[in-house]
């Protein structure tokens, strides 16, 4: 069976190594390819870049130089081999699944460690003691295969990464977030967060998180998930829409939300436990922002339905004070709640099918006029009341912003009544 691209050039000294092997075998078709070169690998890149009509972009320090060729869809990273030869580039390699390689000039698969065997056995194995050691970042990597591919993390490989946990530490934060976000990519993550649990690597990656609340946030994040996947139970309008709603960046957030959910920001030791673990992500700032919104959300959604029935006008305040996040803060709760382990004992029944309710509302009537313009603006307040601009019009525009939430038709003389009625009460 021929597993080589036609775009790779039959040089004895080539290798497609590592991931894309591991695909190729699996009968998956990379988007990503590594070669490797024994000899001129600046020239065979440019050779590449020729064949497919790519660029080429050099990266990485000198003594670990890349030339990635990129050609629409696919990226070609070409680089010399490890240690002088195809044997010793693949003893330095992470996980044997990984330690593969296919001779460009033959076809034949080169597997010096056992690879192709732990494909068959779904395993991930590491290829020596020394590997976790040489990258730390690969720790967290066992996991990420093992939720991507449904592979089990061999026996070994596992109490190395216990014994090494603490060395994830040295990794710079960016790769861990990539790493962990992939992972948390996965429909069913909750198992392999679990395993990281027992590793002793969630708590190396995240020392804020105490050990008592680790397993109840373990469920919150396996109930989030079932939540995910096609929003079981819900009306059908609003389950499409929740599915047009949270791509897979927004998914990832509100996972790593309900994993952070014990660092509670409204203690100092929380506060200073959150922002480490947001600053160990390196997030964006509107990503942190985002997560710091949302842990412990249930502070805010937990009063709102406690009582199982919830006013329109409490309702409508707090949509509009959640703003955009009114559908991770109701899906984050909703996911406390059928875990059993946040919100108040004394939550009834009803909750849940309250949180179903909200969403609706805040999908197929309050967003939709929230879109509408205001029937009255600032221009307004001056013509019609002669008001000067002050900190005033925000409070007064919110009001006219409330009632036309409320109402489902609000016009421009209904507005202006609320205002003069509002300004003879507070004159």
């Amino acid at each position: 069976m021929n597993l080589l691209p036609n775009w790779l050039k039959p040089v004895a000294g080539a290798y497609l190594v590592g991931g894309c092997v591991r695909d190729l075998l699996l009968a998956r078709m990379p988007t990503d390819y590594d070669v490797v070169f024994l000899g001129d690998a600046p020239g065979y890149a440019r050779a590449l870049a020729a064949t497919v009509g790519g660029r080429i972009i050099e990266i990485g320090k000198p003594a670990f130089r890349v030339w990635r060729v990129a050609a629409g869809r696919h990226i070609i990273d070409v680089a010399p081999a490890a240690g002088g030869s195809i044997a010793e580039d693949l003893r330095r390699r992470d996980f044997t699944i990984n330690a593969l390689a296919i001779h460009a000039a033959t076809g034949e698969v080169i597997d010096i460690t056992g690879g192709r065997e732990d494909l068959a056995a779904r395993t991930i194995r590491m290829v020596s003691s020394a590997a976790f050691r040489a990258d730390p970042v690969r720790l967290l990597r066992a996991f990420r295969f093992a939720a991507r591919l449904g592979f089990a993390i061999d026996p070994q490989t596992r109490a190395a990464i216990g014994r090494e946990a603490e060395l994830i530490g040295a990794s710079a934060s960016e790769r861990i977030r990539e790493e962990l976000f992939k992972l948390l990519a996965v429909t069913a993550a909750h198992a392999h967060v679990a395993g990281m649990r027992q590793a002793g690597l969630l708590q190396a990656i995240f020392p804020g998180l105490e050990p008592t609340q680790i397993e109840p946030s373990l469920q919150s994040l396996q109930a989030l998930e079932t939540i995910l996947e096609g929003f079981p139970s819900f009306p059908q309008d609003l389950a499409e829409r929740l599915s047009e709603e949270f791509p897979e960046h927004r998914r990832v957030l509100l996972k790593c939300a309900a994993l952070l959910q014990s660092l509670d920001r409204t203690r100092k030791v929380g506060a200073d436990r959150l922002a480490g673990a947001l600053n160990r992500l390196r997030l964006s700032r509107r990503d942190a922002d985002r997560l710091e919104s949302l842990i412990r959300p249930n502070t805010v959604v937990g009063e709102l339905v406690a009582g199982g029935r919830v006013s329109a006008a409490t309702e409508v305040h707090f949509l509009r004070t959640a703003g955009s996040l009114v559908p991770d803060f109701l899906i984050i709760a909703m996911a406390m709640r059928s875990a059993g382990t946040v919100l108040p004992a004394e939550l009834p029944r009803s909750g849940t099918a309250l949180i179903i309710q909200l969403l609706w509302n805040y999908f197929f009537r309050y967003r939709p006029r929230a879109l509408s313009p205001l029937p009255i603006t600032g221009e307004d307040l001056i013509r019609e009341f002669g008001l000067r601009p002050s900190p005033r019009f925000k409070e007064i525009l919110d009001r006219v912003d409330e009632e036309r939430l409320l109402r489902a038709s609000f016009t421009r003389a209904e507005a202006l009544e609320l205002v003069r009625a509002y300004l003879e009460h507070h004159h």
